[in-house]
C-alpha cells in the first residue's frame, strides 16, 4: 500500500510539472500558424515606435499594480495572526509575487522568497500564505472578471459563465459568515479531523478591491503600449485583459507565457500580430522582467528576526468591574493587554469584541489596542455590553453606537424586600416557602443531578444558547456561585453566578418541569443575600434586549422582534420583580457596516454557539469538600 501511495504521489507531482511545459509547447505550436519571419523581423521596429509617454505610464500602473499585490500578504498574515508587521508583511508580498508571476509555479517560489525575507516565518507558514494569495486571488478574479464582463462590452460567450460566476456571490458571501471555520468532514470522512478558517468578510472585501486594482492597473499598463492605430477603447480591452490573464493564471506557465498571447492574438484579431506582440513583449519587460530583477536584488537583503518583547503583566478577571466577561472562558475569549492596562476580548468569525468594560486601564488605551489587535487578525474591532462611560470615549473617536440592552443592577448592601416596588417578589418568595421549596448553596455540587436538569430544561426549552450566555458545563461552573433548590429531597432548579471583587452576574439558570412558582425568585433572593455577607457591592441579574431608538418604527419592530425571539417579555418580567436600576449597555463598531456584521455575528455565536467541552464531572479534586480551602 505505501509503495502504490509513493507512486500516486510521484505521479501528480510530475503532472504538475509536465503540465505547464506542455501547454507551453502546444501554445507554441499554435502561435506558429500566425508569427512568421516577417512579424519578428518587425518586431524591433514596433518597440521603437511605442512613445516614451507609453512606457512612463505603463512603469508607473506598474507601481500601483504592485501596491495592491504587496496588500494580498498584508491581509494574509492577519488572517493566519503571525503579527508579522503589516509593511514587513506587503513589501515581501511584492517581492514574492514578482519572484512567482516570472519564474511561474507561484506557491512554490512564493513561499520560498516568503520565507528567505522573513526569518520569523516558517517555511509551513510561508507555504500556507503562499497558498492563501494564490487561491483568494483566483476567486477574486473570477468576481472582477465576471463584474467586467457583465458591465462592460465583452465577448458574448461570457455572458453566461460571467453570470453564474456573479450568481454565487451571495452564497459565498453566506458562506464566509455562517462558517469562518469550514470542516471539511461533511465533504469525505476521510477529512474528519481537518477543517480551515475562511478569510473573514472585512478580509474577503480587502483581497476583491485590491485584486481590482491590481489587475485594471495591469490592464492600464498593457493598454498604454499599445500601438496607437489600435482601434478598441479601455473599456472593451479590460474584459480581454482579465481573460487573458486568467488563461495564463490556470496555465501556470512562467508569466502566463503562451495562453496569454494566444488568447490576446484570439480576442484582438482586427490589431496586426506584429503590434499585439510587440506590445505584449514591452508589457513583459515592465510588468513582469524589472519588478522581477529587484525582487531577486532584494532578497539579497532580508528582514532582520524581530526582537522579542518582554510579556505584559495580564490581570486576574477577579478584578474586573463586570464579573460578566467570565464568559469568555467557554467561548474562546482571552484577556487582551494594553499599553496602560488590560480588556477582555471575544474573537468571533468576523469581529474581535472587547466584553463590556476594560478589566483595567482607561477606556482610550484599551480601544487602541482593540484595534490594532482586530487589524492584526483581519476582523472587525468591536465593543458590546459596554456602559455609557465606554461608550461615549468610543463615541468621541467617531464610532458608531447603539443602544442593545439593559442591565439589571441590584445593590445587595442596601437590598431591601419590605420595599413596595418588591410586593410581587414577596409574593412569588411566599409561594416558594408554601410549595416546600428548599436552598442550599454550599455543599459539594451534585454535576450529575444538574446535568439531569439541565437535560430536561433543554429537552423542553431547546438548546441552550451560547456566546455571551452560560452554558452548563461543569469546568465551566466550578468558580461560580451556585444556588440550588430542592422539593422533596430532589434538585429541581440551580442558578449561577459568575464572580468578581465587585460584582456578582446571574448566568446560568434551569429548572425542571412544573417547577413551583416563585422558586427561581428565591434562588435570586439567597443569592442577593449570600452576596452581602460576602461584601459584594453589585449584583447584575443580566441584560435584557432594548429598543435602540423607541422614536423610530423600524427600530420599535426591529426591538419587539427581538424581545419575541429571545424570551424577553419574561426575563423582564421576572427581572422586574426586584425592581433593578436598569443601567443602558451599548455595541460599538468604527462604522456602522462593521456595527451590522458583528451584531449579525454575534447573533449567530449567541443562537448557534460551539459546543461546551464534554465533560459532565470537573476534575477529581474538585469534589473534595475542602477544594476551597486547599486552593
Amino acid at each position: 500500500m505505501l509503495a502504490i501511495s509513493d507512486a500516486r504521489r510521484a505521479g501528480r507531482h510530475i503532472v504538475r510539472v509536465a503540465l505547464p511545459l506542455l501547454t507551453l509547447v502546444a501554445c507554441a505550436y499554435i502561435l506558429s500558424a500566425e508569427v512568421t519571419a516577417d512579424t519578428l523581423v518587425a518586431l524591433p521596429a514596433q518597440l521603437a515606435d511605442i512613445h516614451w509617454s507609453g512606457w512612463l505610464g505603463a512603469v508607473s500602473l506598474t507601481i500601483v499594480s504592485l501596491w495592491a499585490v504587496g496588500r494580498y500578504d498584508g491581509v494574509a498574515h492577519a488572517h493566519f495572526a503571525t503579527r508579522i508587521p503589516d509593511h514587513r508583511a506587503r513589501w515581501t508580498g511584492t517581492i514574492a509575487v514578482s519572484m512567482a508571476q516570472t519564474l511561474g509555479f507561484g506557491m512554490f517560489t512564493g513561499a520560498l522568497a516568503r520565507w528567505r525575507m522573513l526569518p520569523d516565518l516558517s517555511i509551513k507558514s510561508a507555504f500556507q500564505i503562499s497558498a492563501f494569495v494564490s487561491i483568494s486571488f483566483i476567486a477574486s478574479w473570477a468576481l472582477v472578471t465576471a463584474t467586467a464582463m457583465l458591465l462592460l462590452p465583452a465577448p458574448t460567450w461570457s455572458f453566461w459563465p460571467a453570470l453564474t460566476a456573479f450568481i454565487c456571490v451571495p452564497f459565498g458571501t453566506w458562506l464566509l459568515f455562517r462558517h469562518p471555520q469550514l470542516h471539511l468532514q461533511s465533504l469525505h470522512p476521510s477529512f474528519a479531523n481537518i477543517s480551515m478558517r475562511l478569510p473573514s468578510l472585512k478580509s474577503a472585501g480587502a483581497i476583491v478591491i485590491c485584486s481590482a486594482m491590481d489587475t485594471i492597473a495591469a490592464a492600464g499598463a498593457l493598454y498604454l503600449l499599445l500601438p496607437v492605430n489600435a482601434d478598441v477603447s479601455f473599456a472593451t480591452f479590460i474584459p480581454l485583459f482579465l481573460l487573458a490573464l486568467g488563461a495564463g493564471l490556470i496555465s501556470n506557465t512562467p508569466g502566463g507565457v503562451g495562453p496569454f498571447e494566444v488568447m490576446m492574438l484570439g480576442l484582438m484579431p482586427l490589431v496586426p500580430v506584429e503590434n499585439i506582440l510587440a506590445s505584449i513583449i514591452a508589457f513583459r519587460v515592465v510588468y513582469y522582467g524589472g519588478p522581477a530583477i529587484l525582487a531577486f536584488v532584494s532578497l539579497l537583503f532580508p528582514f532582520k528576526a524581530r526582537i522579542q518583547q518582554r510579556p505584559q503583566i495580564v490581570p486576574s478577571i477577579a478584578q474586573a468591574q463586570n464579573s460578566e466577561i467570565g464568559v469568555f472562558k467557554q467561548n474562546g475569549g482571552y484577556v487582551l493587554p494594553s499599553s496602560e492596562g488590560a480588556c477582555a476580548v471575544w474573537p468571533t468569525g468576523q469581529t474581535l469584541t472587547m466584553l463590556c468594560n476594560p478589566i483595567s486601564g482607561t477606556v482610550s488605551s484599551n480601544l487602541t489596542t482593540l484595534k490594532n489587535e482586530a487589524a492584526l487578525k483581519g476582523v472587525v474591532p468591536m465593543l458590546y455590553k459596554c456602559n455609557r462611560k465606554t461608550a461615549n470615549a468610543a463615541r468621541a473617536t467617531n464610532w458608531k453606537v447603539m443602544h442593545i440592552s439593559d442591565d439589571a443592577i441590584l445593590f445587595p448592601e442596601t437590598f431591601s424586600l419590605d420595599s413596595p416596588s418588591r410586593r410581587t417578589l414577596r409574593r412569588k418568595l411566599r409561594a416558594a416557602e408554601k410549595a416546600g421549596v428548599s436552598i442550599s448553596t454550599y455543599d459539594v455540587q451534585p454535576w450529575h443531578d444538574m446535568a439531569r436538569v439541565d437535560r430536561i430544561w433543554q429537552a423542553r426549552n431547546g438548546s441552550a444558547r451560547g456566546g455571551t450566555m452560560g452554558q452548563f458545563c461543569p469546568t465551566y461552573l466550578e468558580d461560580h456561585f451556585i444556588a440550588r433548590a430542592y422539593k422533596d429531597g430532589a434538585l429541581i432548579a440551580f442558578a449561577t453566578f459568575q464572580c468578581s471583587i465587585h460584582e456578582w452576574c446571574l448566568d446560568v439558570m434551569r429548572h425542571v418541569d412544573d417547577v413551583p412558582d416563585g422558586t427561581m425568585h428565591t434562588l435570586v433572593a439567597q443569592a442577593i443575600a449570600e452576596a452581602r455577607r460576602a461584601g459584594i457591592q453589585r449584583l447584575s441579574l443580566a441584560a435584557t434586549p432594548a429598543c435602540p431608538d423607541p422614536s423610530s418604527v423600524f427600530y420599535r419592530w426591529a426591538a419587539v422582534k427581538v424581545v419575541e425571539k429571545s424570551g424577553g417579555l419574561g426575563l423582564r418580567q421576572f427581572k422586574s420583580a426586584f425592581a433593578p436600576l436598569w443601567q443602558p449597555r451599548y455595541a460599538a463598531a468604527p462604522n456602522v457596516a462593521g456595527l451590522v456584521i458583528g451584531l449579525c455575528d454575534i447573533a449567530k455565536e449567541v443562537h448557534q454557539p460551539q459546543k461546551p467541552p464534554t465533560e459532565t464531572v470537573p476534575k477529581i479534586h474538585n469534589l473534595d469538600e475542602n477544594y476551597e480551602l486547599a486552593s
